[in-house]
């Protein structure tokens, strides 16, 4: 699809993703602390979705020693990054690129999760329904998303200006899925080129489908206004957990 060969171009060009991640490493360290609250089995089979450059992993990897990993991406330039980060200390793991809304590997699998890459999903109820079908019996997936509410500042501040960012669930949606949430705040400050800079950083720069790019300056007016508000931008994150039955 063009819109996921837009997403995995972005955060291929994200040549220094983890200087620019801040937020992302605090959210994968809240997952990971989440997930070890509800517990998994002994060694478990875990497949993570959008690994980027391993945050998640190396989050996690500490509480999960005996583990054996599928992880996977869309983009092969972070699964690179991954590999990198993970091969030399860590021989269970298995690298693959692939789109988690479509997932071409074999379960079963006692923990799928993924951090902040679900948000760029075309239809989260689907794929959390075939991820979900990964699973062995009383499996858990885990995972975080951007919620609806994120980033409120930058929008307000296009006052009736096309805005690209992407629409994202409310927390009542995913709840009414099945998952256990718990919504967090973190922000990002420093002004509207900052906030620029964070995103591109991320390769989280790609628009929403049919977004007309804004005049340069149309632009500068939005950063105006968004620094003369404060300059913060807020993430609004639930962290999603959701057990499968056990076998009868």
């Amino acid at each position: 699809m063009m819109a996921n060969r837009l997403v995995s171009e972005a955060f291929g060009r994200a040549d220094n993703y983890d200087a620019h991640a801040g937020v992302q490493q605090q959210v994968a360290a809240m997952l990971a602390q989440a997930i070890g609250k509800v517990g998994v089995c002994a060694a478990p089979r875990v497949l993570e979705i959008g690994c980027g450059t391993g945050l998640l992993g190396a989050a996690l990897m500490p509480m999960l020693p005996d583990a054996r990993w599928v992880m996977s991406d869309l983009s092969s330039t972070m699964l690179a990054r991954a590999r990198a980060r993970f091969a030399a200390a860590n021989a269970n793991i298995a690298f693959r690129v692939m789109d988690g809304q479509a997932p071409d590997v074999a379960g079963p699998f006692d923990l799928i999760v993924s951090s902040l890459a679900f948000q760029w999903f075309d239809d989260l109820g689907g794929a959390t329904a075939r991820l979900g079908g990964l699973l062995a019996p009383g499996g858990l997936l885990a995972f975080s998303t951007m919620i609806a509410g994120s980033f409120a500042q930058w929008r307000e501040a296009h006052d009736g200006a096309p805005c690209g960012l992407a629409d994202y669930p409310h927390a009542d949606d995913l709840s009414a899925m099945g998952f256990a949430v718990r919504e967090v705040e973190l922000t990002v400050e420093g002004g509207g080129r900052a906030f620029l800079r964070h995103l591109r950083g991320i390769g989280a720069d790609v628009p929403r489908a049919g977004h007309s790019p804004l005049s340069a300056g149309q632009l500068r007016q939005v950063i105006a206004r968004f620094d003369s508000q404060g300059g913060r931008a807020t993430y609004r994150v639930a962290l999603c957990l959701r057990r499968n039955a056990a076998s009868q």
